[in-house]
């Protein structure tokens, strides 16, 4: 072999070494996670077991097409938590339990997924990979309601390895627990048929993944290349576990027969539980399998009819909007007008047919009638020209502004001033005249040359109690025109 392919071998091989580690940090992490909730105290509990738990429950309560539910998951946690802590509360042991199932959901994120970047070195260059996988998954059960599916990676996390064949390491399971079993071993062989339920799970999960694209999508399957192939293969592989099992049951079943010990029955019996239920996950996943061919040709049919599936959408704010916001202007505006044109809807442009244009230029304009090109100047109606206000009311208003002197009156009295039946009669909204004078004064104070005075509004921290206005009660003042200075010196004084 050389040196090459050595070299590429052993690439790989740390790929998946890296990978392993990868699908097992989230796990790993809930350790660190825990100490920064400030406003817990879980330093007790052992988080690395409890999401075990979680992915085992999942794991073993999920069938081809449903899965678990998240409060059979929650209970499961929650006993070993409370085995774990016993003097804290049960309200605390299930906080604990349901935050470690969204932390393996990845609740919070987008698409609730984990990600790992790693590298392969080939041939002098090294270029880097996204490794994207999700622990437990939210799929919706046959009630409509959430249930939760252990993915290949989760299951991955239980057995030990990732980036295997499932079917050999089945076949390697199998063997092992019939060579323990033969051997007598009964306490071994337990662990043993544990691992090969959780290959059983995982490969049924495999097959499951697969089979889903051609519900998601038929064009994307051949049925002989792709379809067909795996539902041979799965077959052979299914009876040959099935025989294989089966044998292994009827040689526990003579051993429980023969044993004068007392232990051996029991332990013959547990074992006997745990191929009971491969042999029935195997049943099932067979009796799927025999139905491939049907449902293919149903998802045909169906398929057809309706368009081709559209591809997910871009989380402009995450996606985009944050990664642009911290890059550099000259290295965000190349991007944004990649994304601005791949986004963009293709638009056909204008091609021009030129015997149709020949024609149209050599084609004489149409005659039309005189009156076509007239353009008839549209006549609008004299308008009354309708004032908010009347005279009488602004020389109401005036008069009522004279009173001001030098000390000042306040907008209240000038308001009841305008409201008084004498003044106020035939004057409706004569008020909120005066109002608007007043407050216009306060922003602007007025002259009257002719007077030479100076008419200004203060404001100070008097509130006003008026039933139509709020703010303040502003305090009118007139004064000498002279006096300016001293009288914007006390409205900023005021202020």
């Amino acid at each position: 072999m050389s040196e090459v392919g050595v070299r590429s071998r052993d690439t790989l091989g740390l790929a998946t070494r890296v990978k392993a580690l990868a699908v097992a940090d989230p796990v790993l992490d809930l350790e660190r996670r825990k100490s920064l909730l400030t406003s817990r105290d879980w330093s007790g509990y052992q988080m690395e077991e409890l999401a075990l738990t979680a992915i085992d429950t999942v794991t073993l309560k999920m069938d081809f097409e449903g899965g678990a539910r998240h409060e059979d998951v929650v209970a499961a946690v929650t006993r070993i938590a409370e085995l774990q802590m016993p003097d804290r509360g049960n309200d605390e042991h299930t906080d604990v339990a349901r935050w470690v199932l969204d932390s393996l959901v990845n609740v919070g994120t987008v698409d609730r997924g984990f990600s790992h970047i790693y590298g392969l070195a080939i041939d002098g260059t090294y270029v880097s990979h996204a490794f994207s996988f999700k622990l437990l998954r939210e799929v919706a059960g046959h009630d409509g309601q959430p249930r939760l599916r252990a993915s290949n990676e989760a299951i991955a996390v239980l057995v030990g390895a990732v980036d295997i064949d499932i079917a050999s390491e089945q076949v390697a399971a199998d063997a092992k627990l019939e060579a323990l079993v033969r051997r007598g071993r009964l306490a071994d062989a337990h662990r043993a048929a544990e691992m090969a339920l959780r290959r059983t799970v995982q490969y049924a999960e495999y097959i499951r993944t697969r089979l889903e694209g051609m519900r998601r999508d038929i064009r994307s399957m051949d049925w002989v290349r792709d379809i067909q192939r795996m539902q041979t293969e799965a077959l052979e592989h299914i009876e040959d576990r099935i025989n294989a099992e089966s044998t292994i049951k009827d040689n526990l079943v003579r051993m429980m027969d023969n044993s004068t010990e007392d232990a051996t029955p029991a332990q013959a019996a547990e074992l006997i539980a745990i191929l009971e239920e491969c042999l029935r996950r195997h049943a099932a996943l067979q009796a799927n399998l025999q139905e491939v061919g049907e449902r293919f040709r149903a998802e045909q049919e169906r398929q057809t009819f309706v368009p081709p599936p559209s591809r997910s959408y871009v989380d402009l704010e995450h996606q985009l909007l944050e990664p642009v916001l911290e890059l550099p202007i000259r290295q965000a505006l190349p991007l944004l007008e990649r994304f601005t044109t791949a986004a963009a809807p293709p638009r056909r442009p204008a091609i021009v047919y030129l015997p149709d244009l020949i024609t149209g230029l050599m084609t004489p304009p149409a005659e039309h009638d005189s009156e076509d090109s007239l353009i008839i100047e549209p006549e609008f109606g004299d308008a009354d020209e309708v004032f908010v206000f009347s005279d009488e009311q602004y020389t109401a208003v005036e008069s009522l502004l004279a009173s001001a002197d030098a000390d000042g009156v306040r907008l209240s009295e000038l308001l009841k001033a305008a409201r008084r039946p004498i003044v106020a009669s035939g004057r409706e909204a004569l008020d909120h005249l005066l109002a608007l004078h007043v407050l216009g004064l306060f922003g602007a104070p007025r002259e009257d040359p002719e007077h030479r005075t100076m008419l200004a509004a203060l404001a100070d921290d008097r509130e006003l109690d008026d039933e139509v206005f709020a703010g303040n009660d502003l305090l009118v003042i007139r004064g000498p025109a002279s006096a300016a200075p001293p009288i914007e010196n006390r409205l900023n004084g005021a202020v």
